[in-house]
Order: C-alpha cells, then structure tokens, then sequence
C-alpha cells in the first residue's frame, strides 16, 4: 500500500510541476459535460420526427369515425318507427400500421444503421367492437329486430354486438 501512494504522490507531482493538473482537471469537465449534453439532441429530433402522412391519415380517420356515426344515425332515423336517434361506435383497439414488403415478406427499409427507417404503405381502421343506439321507438321490440340486423348487416358484425334502447 505504500508503494501505491508513492506512485500517486508522484502522478500528483509530476502534474503539478509541470502545469497539467489544470490540464487534466479541464478535461475531466469536459468529459463530464458531454457526458450531461450529448444526449439531448437525439431525443428532441425523435419527438418532432413524425412524418406528416402518419399525422393526416390520423386527422382523416379520425373523420371517418364522425362520418361513420352520422351515416348510422342517418340510416337509422329512415327506418319507420324511428325518431331522433344517436348512435355511438366503439372499436376493437387503435389503428393498426402496415408496412411495405420486401421479397422475403419483411418490412421494407430506407436509410442505414440508425437512420434506417421502415416504409409507410397504409393505415388500417380498426374492427367495430359494438354499436350503441339510443332513439325515438328503440323499445319497440320490431324496431330493435329490425335496427339489430339493419347494423348488423352494414358493418359485419354479430348481433350481439349491437344495443338498442328507447329515449
């Protein structure tokens, strides 16, 4: 042990007497520094790195849901025995992204290393969960036959998916 603080005493020395202590202790900043700030560049550029296709199909499928309801509502209210109706669609899960392929069936790439980046092809709507109505005449049980299987029909999916009640 005591030949180790010999060893540093003499480092000490050495940088002392020959002015690069300062030298050394600018450097261990430095290192520090980019150390703290390097990384701050890269995270900001990935916030702000959305493509402007991915946020417009967003904004119009966020339109199509509106409209879907709408067309619904409107559907509903030509049916006799319907009044005022309104109509409300819930969804299996979030939009889904499909990539563009490659021959071997794997997502297409531009860019290399950590540039590299897959091919937007299309954003898919998600699947109808369920359909709620609530309208003029939805307890009649030949209204609810007849909206069950109207929605049912036009959207795909099973009737019990499909709730109708009266206002």
């Amino acid at each position: 042990m005591g030949e180790w603080s010999k060893k540093s005493r003499g480092f000490f020395t050495f940088m002392k007497t020959k002015g690069r202590l300062w030298l050394l202790l600018g450097g261990a900043m430095l290192g520090v520094l980019l150390l703290l700030f390097g990384g701050m560049g890269s995270t900001a550029k990935e916030e702000v790195d959305a493509p402007d296709a991915m946020i417009e199909r967003v904004s119009e499928l966020q339109s199509y849901e509106a409209q879907l309801e709408k067309e619904l509502e409107a559907m509903c209210e030509a049916v006799s025995g319907v009044g005022e109706t309104e109509v409300m669609v819930t969804f299996e899960s979030g939009y889904t992204v499909q990539y563009q392929k490659n021959g071997d069936n794997d997502p297409a790439t531009v860019g290399t290393g950590s540039n590299e980046e897959a091919l937007f092809h299309t954003l898919v709507p998600p699947e109808v969960a369920g359909v709620g109505i609530v309208c003029r005449g939805g307890n009649s049980p030949t209204v609810k036959e007849t909206l069950t299987e109207l929605i049912s029909t036009t959207l795909g999916i099973p009737s019990n998916r499909v709730y109708i009640t009266g206002k």
